[in-house]
């Protein structure tokens, strides 16, 4: 089957880029992407699938430019790296630009789930860590609308159910050590959620449909929950008894000079006024609970919760 459109993924290794690799090879598109090591079992799934490789990270401009080469449709998906938290904006400048002069008409960003009212955070603060990440992001959100291409669509992922297995869960510290998910939530109140595979879902559903979802800011949420109800689900599952802890305002505040991540953390408490499963929904696009994501990952689920 010859190939509709040519796709440059990056990030193709990751949860949302290697799901929409696949899902677009399904269809029987060409897919692109740069890789650092080729030879990793990720990098070796995607050239199973027929997924072109260039090896290369996203500072080489001359293997961005061999692999964006052809293509006319991008996933840009980029990660901040808190060692250099401007590297982000280089990099998708870069990345834009090359795929402005090969040809590329249609951009799908994945950024931020509170990068469009960040200053509506009552945690905002323009010099925190979760500051800059988002600042950073909404740069490039700017960037991507003022770049010229015929159509852009950026998606705005919740919180991944992917973080309660391995190996992202290692994020909450003492959770499948001590059955205890110790988080600055609060107890009752919701927390949007989604699958990354129904972000690849979205991101593939608007190169497939352009006009639909030119121009178009999407958020995209599969379920919300309580901090209680997420560890129902976990417990179910894994045959364990986990619980949630929320930490005192107290215990917060002490975090707050040791732990930069502890506004990350506040800021989630937030989402549940930007994202909305209703709104995601009226897409009609089907995406997981995390009931469903849980049973459909059953494997993982047990080797991250022995």
């Amino acid at each position: 089957m010859s190939a509709t459109h040519t796709v440059f993924v990056s990030a193709a290794t990751g949860s949302q880029g290697s799901n929409l690799a696949r899902q677009l090879r399904s269809i029987g598109w060409a897919v692109h992407t740069t890789v650092r090591n080729p030879d990793t079992p990720a990098a070796k799934t995607l050239t199973g699938q027929g997924v072109e490789l260039t090896v290369g990270d996203w500072d080489d401009e001359a293997a961005l430019q061999a692999s964006i080469a052809g293509c006319d449709m991008l996933f840009l998906n980029l990660s901040p790296s808190f060692q250099n938290l401007g590297s982000e904006r280089v990099q998708a400048r870069k990345i834009l630009a090359v795929a402005k002069a090969s040809g590329v008409r249609h951009v799908v960003y994945s950024s931020g789930p509170a990068a469009k009212h960040i200053e509506k955070l009552p945690i905002w603060n323009a010099s925190s860590l979760v500051g800059l990440t988002l600042l950073s992001k909404q740069a490039i959100e700017e960037t991507l609308k003022e770049a010229g291409f015929e159509a852009w669509t950026i998606l705005r992922g919740s919180t991944f159910m992917q973080n309660f297995l391995a190996p992202k869960v290692a994020m909450y510290a003492g959770l499948v050590d001590t059955n205890i998910w110790t988080m600055a939530l609060l107890a009752g109140d919701k927390m949007p959620l989604v699958d990354a595979n129904d972000i690849a879902k979205f991101a593939a559903a608007a190169f497939q449909d352009p006009e639909r979802f030119k121009g178009k800011d999407v958020v995209v949420v599969g379920d919300e929950l309580t901090p209680e109800e997420i560890m129902e689900c976990l417990s179910e599952e894994t045959g364990r008894k986990l619980k949630f802890v929320a930490l005192t305002d107290a215990e917060i505040e002490a975090q707050k000079a040791v732990n930069p991540l502890i506004t990350a953390q506040l800021a989630l408490r937030e989402l549940k006024n930007f994202m909305k499963a209703e709104e995601s929904r009226s897409w009609g696009i089907p995406m997981a609970t995390f009931k469903e994501f849980l049973a459909h990952n059953k494997d993982l689920v047990k080797q991250t919760y022995p």
